[in-house]
């Protein structure tokens, strides 16, 4: 460092100290006469010095010049330097107290800015502190006052809020960029938030205040405050730590038993399907009905009771992956062909029960007739194809089957059948204006809209006769009604139409190879 470069306000001629701030203007200005001014040193280099003056008046000493110097002095600057001539000056004309500008420890364990020392012996270290400092540098330096039963002051442009050691300070607003003031003794009359006392106040009134016999310092020693930090942070983390390692192993063990769940239900699932055994139709045939229905004969999985399911489709070659859902098997005119096959086979064995499943939709599901377990739709999946049975054929169009007797009907002899006209083929595509084709009719069935007595008559009789085809539909034994009576689905393939639209489900075409149309649907 070169010399000059640095301000002090103490030197040394020949163990003498020399304070600048003491020093009036004539014996300042006489120092450079003095015999041994060339012996004017730093005390901390021990290098030679010289008296400065700024151009404000100020006092300071400094490196002579082009010397180098090996030691880092403390860098003040000169509001670092008036804030020290304020709070010397303050501190004196405070009854019982004396203050010295850099007072230095014996063995220069520390060095205060304003060391003050009251005549019952008390003594507080000012230190001004107009740089940036880490917390643990400040606990560091107070403690060091603290060891020599010294209470340290710090004089700070700002307040550190987010500080954890509590320490005493004052707060200035006056900092190292800041304008200095013709006379130091202006730094006192700054007004700031003081954290001394929780308000507005001047520095040179809590400076007044920690003069006072009444001030105590209630918050600990810096490094008892420091420890107890530290000690609770390292709790802190270590439930963190064991908190983080509770939760990993409750995910792990978490993880674990949704492992053992997933194996529980593909064991249940597989054994499900392992259990199920096809009916035997060798020793009970198919009963004949208005329909195809398939069989399998299951077990409970929570009791082993043995019950039947059914299913008005073929089971797939392939295992579906979808979850089956009964549907129209809950209809009557389903349960009469199984309740029929389960009283022609004999023994104990029944029919499964139909629940409504609790998920949207309401949708209907097998469950055990003995105990009431829900049987999953993925079990009835996962039942392969040789493992049903059809235990009721639809009944083939060379059986008669006599209607039942209209509502209303007087009992009598049976009526003469009349014989079925031979259907005759469709052909593969109905274009419009053919009075079969499915969309708008060419004639309108709107009484209100006929014009005269004619055009009713004709209105009628198509009237009527929709409603002749309506009912032959409706008495198919191939097709099951719904609730509405006017939407109705086939028994052979599981496709649905409304109303007389039956499309390619007339004469069974729905089953011929090739009869769907490009886009999926069925005509």
């Amino acid at each position: 460092m070169l010399g000059g470069s640095t301000l002090q306000l103490v030197a040394y001629i020949n163990g003498e100290r020399l304070d600048a701030t003491e020093m009036a203007h004539r014996p300042w200005r006489d120092l450079v006469k003095h015999p041994r001014y060339a012996e004017l040193v730093l005390i901390e280099c021990g290098l030679r010095a010289k008296r400065v003056t700024s151009h404000m008046g100020r006092q300071y000493f400094a490196h002579y010049p082009n010397l180098e110097c090996p030691v880092v002095h403390k860098s003040e600057t000169p509001q670092h330097l008036a804030m020290k001539q304020a709070l010397k000056d303050r501190i004196n004309a405070a009854p019982g107290w004396t203050a010295q500008v850099e007072a230095a420890h014996p063995q220069r364990a520390w060095t205060a800015d304003v060391l003050a020392t009251n005549t019952d012996g008390r003594r507080l270290a000012f230190e001004v502190q107009l740089s940036q400092q880490t917390e643990e540098e400040f606990v560091r330096r107070s403690q060091r006052y603290v060891d020599d039963r010294i209470g340290p002051v710090w004089v700070v442009p700002k307040a550190f809020d987010w500080f954890r050691v509590q320490l005493p300070m004052i707060v200035t607003g006056f900092g190292k960029t800041s304008d200095l003031p013709g006379d130091p003794a202006e730094l006192m009359e700054l007004l700031d938030h003081q954290p001394l006392i929780g308000k507005m106040a001047r520095s040179g009134a809590i400076v007044d205040a920690v003069l006072q016999p009444r001030f105590t310092w209630p918050h600990g020693t810096p490094r008892l405050q420091w420890d107890t930090i530290q000690r609770l942070e390292a709790e802190r983390a270590e439930a963190a730590e064991a908190a983080r390692l509770k939760a990993a192993q409750e995910v792990t063990a978490r993880q674990l038993v949704g492992q053992e769940e997933v194996q529980r239900k593909a064991e249940r699932d597989s054994l499900f399907a392992v259990q199920a055994v096809a009916p035997d139709v060798g020793a009970v045939p198919a009963v004949k009905a208005g329909m195809n229905v398939w069989a399998s004969i299951v077990r409970c999985s929570g009791s082993g009771h043995p019950f039947l399911i059914w299913r008005l489709l073929e089971p797939p070659a392939r295992i579906d992956l979808r979850p089956y859902r009964p549907g129209p098997e809950s209809l009557d005119r389903v349960l009469v062909p199984v309740e029929a096959w389960l009283q022609a086979a004999g023994g104990s064995l029944v029919r499964a029960k139909l629940v409504t499943v609790n998920r949207p939709g309401k949708p209907l599901g097998f469950a055990c007739p003995t105990c009431n377990d829900l049987v999953q739709g993925r079990w009835v999946s996962s039942i392969p194809n040789s493992k049903w049975s059809a235990i009721a054929e639809r009944i083939q169009a060379e059986v008669d089957v006599p209607r039942p007797p209209e509502p209303g009907s007087r009992p009598g002899p049976p009526r003469e059948q009349t014989p079925r006209p031979q259907m005759v083929r469709r052909p593969a595509r109905i274009e419009e204006g053919h009075p079969e084709f499915i969309g708008p009719r060419p004639w309108a069935l709107w009484m209100s809209e006929a014009r005269d007595a004619t055009e009713i008559a004709a209105r009628q009789a198509a009237k009527d006769a929709r409603a002749v085809r309506l009912r032959e539909i409706s008495e198919n034994p191939r097709y099951i009604g719904s609730a509405n009576g006017f939407r109705f689905q086939c028994s052979d393939c599981g496709g649905t139409f409304e109303d007389d639209n039956e499309g390619i489900h007339a004469d069974a075409q729905c089953l011929a190879r090739g009869s769907r149309n490009p886009a999926g649907s069925w005509r």
